[in-house]
């Protein structure tokens, strides 16, 4: 998840590709503090795609921004009364700037997707993966008569079988050779 959010990101704000420095610098962070918060109990770190969205949105990558945000969600925890101003939102406004967050999340996914070039052999390991991730969840009694485990693994959102079968084709399916189309 990590990987995916700080390429979207660099994608979105900045128009380029995450450096590796970058990447190594963002799985050590999310490592290190989820190892840290272990120490004291609680839950590990993870980076939120939401933060794509937004900054797909509005361009703006500013560590400024994030630490004014940081401030707010402060003094919304403290102060009960900063925190009942959120509350008072109207829900379907808060559901439509939802809706086009993430779809800001899913148009910076395609936008990494489409960046490897769309070879059939990307397709089929993006339609296959699709299309078992969307079909479990759409379907809950397909996995009826697996065993436990498996309908432990692979029930849900869908993501988990997904991302499985997308490894598993990108491994197993040959590598486009170059100057061919088939």
């Amino acid at each position: 998840e990590t990987v995916g959010d700080i390429s979207g990101i660099t994608m979105g704000g900045a128009g380029r590709e995450a450096t590796d420095r970058e990447l190594s610098g963002g799985v050590i962070a999310d490592g290190f503090f989820s190892s840290f918060a272990a120490i004291f109990n609680a839950l590990p770190n993870t980076s939120f795609s939401q933060n794509v969205g937004l900054i797909s949105f509005s361009g703006v990558m500013s560590n400024y921004v994030v630490k004014i945000g940081a401030i707010f969600l402060m003094l919304c925890g403290l102060f009960p009364k900063v925190g009942a101003l959120i509350a008072i939102i109207p829900m379907p406004v808060f559901g439509g700037g939802l809706l086009i967050m993430f779809a800001f999340i899913a148009t910076s996914g395609i936008t990494l997707i489409t960046s490897g070039g769309l070879t059939k052999r990307n397709l089929l390991i993006v339609a296959a993966s699709l299309s078992l991730g969307l079909g479990l969840s759409g379907v809950p009694n397909a996995l009826q008569y697996f065993p436990e485990w498996v309908k432990l693994i692979f029930s849900g959102a869908g993501i988990v079988p997904a991302a499985i079968v997308a490894l598993i084709l990108n491994i197993v399916l040959p590598a486009d050779q170059p100057g061919k189309t088939g």
